[in-house]
Formats: structure tokens, sequence, C-alpha cells
């Protein structure tokens, strides 16, 4: 009789999902209180408004409990949908009205019901190298190619990904769309200049490639004016997926594609056989305390605290760790990413640094699809508190220096 214990009984696409333990790790060390976790990209919870999302949920709870604890709309409610595109026109410079958006589970949701739309198996999907490991692991779920195109200081490289492009055209392949993370990337923290998103636009337009721009840290800007999103520069071709995640909290599990108005109706199809309809608490939720002008106040905030923490991580990295230890300062985001001596394994790190030292971090194989990435690490300095952060790089600076003398 076949049982659950076989392996044997599970789909074979589990086999695509051993890289994705990591992801797991990282939301249990956020819970484990003997660790100094620089790993999760967590908010801080000190950003949270919570005196006016309490008077938002009362709100709600008294004038509309029967609907908010129903079902919602399966694009989401027109409400939250229209101050949505509203807010994208004024932020984004993106003309578009509800139609255009539908409501997500998170901007995770957002990746899989694009991905479930647009991607059969064996499919090409062209990725920054490195890339944000959830995505990968969507990817892998539908079975497709993944192929890397090279990323510097300045994002992502055009000129890598036109010979990519053409290597694949010789090989009569189009890939089915290029997933881009453009602002303070995760995990690199580097942003893609506007010349480069300009190139960019110009030859995913020639292949015919669209453009799935994740845009879930470009709010956080720390040091000067978001640069303008590929969305603005190219409606029609760029697929936007967006997050409430780092804006206002991950509890409420919300976020948007803003795309066609046939992509969304697709979409939401697609999203039938998912949860149906996105939490439909907290979409009113969101939607009155964001109409009271109260998400862009927390934005700001949070832009404040994470500069000085950001900064107070770069500082401590400059203390603590090895001078063969390269990086580089985001402007915003939550990330900070660590190239190493070459001979330094951080996943052997990683397993020394939190039984040792008591502080983690992510090693950087997990963002890369094809195994690279071992002297790579990141840094996380959104969630742990300030006076910690000095502490855990110092730990960690511990762990390093053992690490390079063998």
């Amino acid at each position: 009789m076949a049982s659950l214990r076989s392996k044997d009984n599970f789909a074979k696409r589990m086999q695509l999902f051993a890289p994705s333990h990591a992801v797991s790790e990282i939301l249990g060390l956020a819970e484990r209180p003997d660790v100094i976790s620089l790993a999760g990209g967590l908010p801080d919870p000190s950003i949270f408004s919570l005196q006016e999302i309490r008077e938002s949920m009362e709100r709600v709870m008294n004038d509309e409990a029967e609907t908010a604890l129903n079902y919602g709309p399966n694009l989401g409610i027109s409400s939250l949908r229209e101050w949505v595109a509203d807010r994208m026109q004024r932020l984004e410079n993106v003309q578009v009205d509800k139609n255009n958006i539908l409501i997500t589970s998170g901007g995770v949701d957002g990746l899989n019901l694009t991905s479930m739309a647009l991607l059969d198996k064996s499919d090409v999907v062209l990725i920054e190298a490195p890339t944000y490991m959830v995505a990968l692991h969507i990817f892998r779920t539908y079975e497709a190619q993944l192929v890397s195109v090279a990323t510097d200081e300045l994002g992502l490289n055009p000129n890598a990904l036109e010979e990519q492009l053409n290597n694949l055209k010789r090989s009569g392949i189009r890939p089915k769309f290029l997933y881009v993370i453009p602002s303070f990337q995760n995990p690199s923290g580097r942003t893609t200049t506007i010349e480069r998103r300009k190139k960019i636009v110009e030859l995913c337009e020639a292949f015919g490639v669209p453009i799935v721009e994740d845009h879930a840290y470009a709010e956080l800007a720390y040091d000067k004016s978001p640069v303008p999103s590929f969305k603005s520069i190219d409606p029609d071709n760029v697929i936007f997926v967006h997050t409430f995640s780092k804006i206002f909290g991950p509890g409420v599990r919300l976020g948007w594609v803003a795309g066609t108005a046939s992509l969304v109706e697709r979409l939401g199809l697609c999203k039938l056989g998912t949860d149906q309809c996105a939490n439909s608490l907290t979409q009113r939720l969101v939607f009155d305390f964001g109409s009271r002008g109260l998400m862009e106040k927390q934005v700001s905030f949070s832009i404040e605290l994470y500069r000085k923490k950001r900064d107070s991580m770069m500082k401590a990295i400059e203390e603590h760790f090895p001078r063969h230890a390269r990086y580089y300062k985001p402007a915003g985001g939550f990330f900070i990413w660590i190239e190493l001596a070459a001979e330094i394994d951080t996943e052997s790190l990683l397993t020394t640094s939190i039984e040792r030292e008591k502080v983690a971090f992510v090693a950087g194989r997990p963002f890369f699809h094809d195994g690279k990435g071992g002297n790579y690490l990141r840094l996380s300095f959104s969630f742990p508190q300030q006076e910690l952060i000095d502490e855990g790089v110092r730990r960690l600076g511990r762990a390093l220096a053992e690490a390079s003398s063998k």
C-alpha cells in the first residue's frame, strides 16, 4: 500500500526545491532568541504605525465587518485597486486604472501568478545573477529553464543581456520574460541606473521579451530620489509586481500586479486555482490606512530608521571584517552583499557562525540558479535592533577571521 513515508509518492517537482530550504531556515532563525539574525529581510516592527492601524481596523470592523470577513472579489476590492492605481500615477508616473490592477497575496503571489499565466515547461526565463531566491523557487515550480545575466555595481548589464538574447535567438529561443529587481536588489542592494534601464527596455522591445519588474524595495530610497521604474519607461511591455510587505507590513499578505487589462484578467483566472481572492479583511484595512495618507507617513519614517541602521552596519563591517571582504553600500532597501576570499565557503561559515558565535546570515549560493556564489553572503540590517547590529557583525567578523586563518 502506498504511504507518504515513501518519497516515491511525491511529485517529481519536489526534487527541484532542494535549494529553497534556505528560505525556511531564514524564517526560523527569526524566532531563536539566542541568535542575532542578520539573515531575514524582515521589516523592523517599530515602523508599524500601530495606533493608526488599530483605528483603521476598528473602522473596518464597525462599518464593514460582514463583507470584510467574507470572500472578496477575485481581482481585489475596487476601492483598493482604484487607490493603488492612483498611487502609481502619483509615485511612478504610470497611467493605470483599476482594470490594470490585481490585488495579490503578497509580491510572491504576484510572481507565482505571472509565472502560472506565462510559463510552460522548459520555457526560458532570464534572471539577474544573483537574484531573489524565492523567485528562483517559483520559476523552478513551472520547470522553466533559467538563464543568468551578469550584474555589476550599476545593476543589470545591458551588454550581457544583449549577448544572451542573441545567443538564444541563434538557437531559435525567445525568452518568456526577463525578471529583474532594479532598485536596491535582493540580495545585492544594487540599483540599475536610468541609462541602463532605457537600454534594457530597448533590447527587450527589439527581441519581443516582456519585463517582470519586482518593485519590492524601490520606495525605500535613503540617499536620493528613486530611479524611474521600468514600468514608467515602457508601460505596455512591463509587468509590475509590488508588495505592501515593506511599506506597510508583511502580516497583511498583500501586494499587487499592474499590467494590461487582458493580463490582469488572466492572472485572476490563475488566482481562482490558488487562493481565489486576496484577504478581504486586510484589503479593507490597507485601503483605510492608505486613503488617510498614512502609508506615505510610514514610508518616510521607515526611510529615516533604515538609513541609520544601514549606516551602523556599514560602520561595523568596516571595523570588524577582514580587508579581503568586498562590499557595496546600498542606497536603499534592506541588504548588504559581501564577497569574501575565493577559498571561504559561506555555507560552512554559516554553520560555524550559528553554533559558535550565535549570529546568522544568508550564504550566497541560494541566490544563484547554478550553484555559484559560494564565497558570498547577504546581511540584512532591517530587522535586528539597532544596538545588536554592531555586536552581530563583530561576532561574524570573529568567525570570518577564524575561517581566513585556516
